[in-house]
């Protein structure tokens, strides 16, 4: 019956009011069940529900899954996160404890081998990790905000990026339709940024080796680390951390 409903839903067969009733409907007493399940027909793409708009989710689901969970990282461990329409913010720790603090949303949290893999549908969480651990989010239509890792693979369709890097070992963030905001620390890297359709605002001392409003290539001190940016139609801009700590 839930399915159904996704599934009518994804049809425009009912509008998400409508589905909202219907799954509040069947649902009572089943929440983490309904959650689950909603959470990998959304975010895994067996169904489009939404399109990656913030607005139908908060709309569809009243349900919210709010767990707090604690997990010991070892070397050798990833974070994976898939999000649609949520706010998500990042933030680094001393130690080997990972903490995972949703306030509102669909979450859904499991570690498997070595990936730590959380899921969550239109709310919002705060990630508090180890700045060792490596991170690969993929977010449609929502915001990233708050400590990038030296480690990150980002793919991000919509929504707004604003993270902040003291180190930089292995970045890498494709975007489709979104806004990027990096604020760089005393980084080593090496950086090659383009965006066809968007503009490159880059205020890093740097020694470049291309520098255009849609191409921007070079090396920050020794080039150590490597940054790769690819922003298919939104603006990048690159801007030294202490200008956003005087905000």
């Amino acid at each position: 019956e839930r399915m159904k409903i996704l599934k009518m839903l994804e049809e425009r067969k009912i509008n998400s009011d409508e589905a909202a009733k219907l799954l509040e409907a069947v649902g009572k007493g089943k929440g983490d069940d309904l959650s689950s399940r909603i959470v990998e027909s959304v975010v895994d793409g067996v169904s489009s529900i939404v399109g990656a708009i913030p607005g139908t989710l908060n709309n569809a689901f009243s349900i919210t899954v709010t767990e707090e969970k604690e997990m010991k990282v070892k070397k050798g461990d990833c974070f994976s996160l898939k999000s649609v329409g949520s706010a998500i913010t990042f933030d680094t720790v001393d130690g080997d404890t990972m903490i995972i603090k949703p306030s509102s949303g669909i979450v859904r949290t499991k570690k498997e081998n070595a990936t730590i893999g959380s899921k969550i549908v239109g709310g919002t969480m705060d990630v508090i990790y180890p700045e060792s651990l490596a991170l690969s989010i993929k977010d449609a239509g929502g915001t990233i905000e708050g400590k990038g890792g030296a480690t990150l693979s980002l793919k991000q369709v919509g929504g707004s990026t604003r993270l902040s890097f003291d180190k930089i070992d292995d970045v890498t963030i494709d975007s489709k339709g979104g806004s990027l905001t990096l604020y760089l620390g005393d980084c080593d890297v090496s950086f090659d940024i383009s965006a066809p359709h968007g503009e490159i605002t880059f205020d890093v001392s740097a020694e470049f080796s291309e520098k255009s409003n849609d191409c921007v290539k070079g090396t920050i001190k020794n080039g150590k680390g490597t940054l790769v940016i690819r922003s298919f139609s939104g603006d990048v801009s690159v801007l030294p951390l202490k200008r956003k700590e005087k905000k």
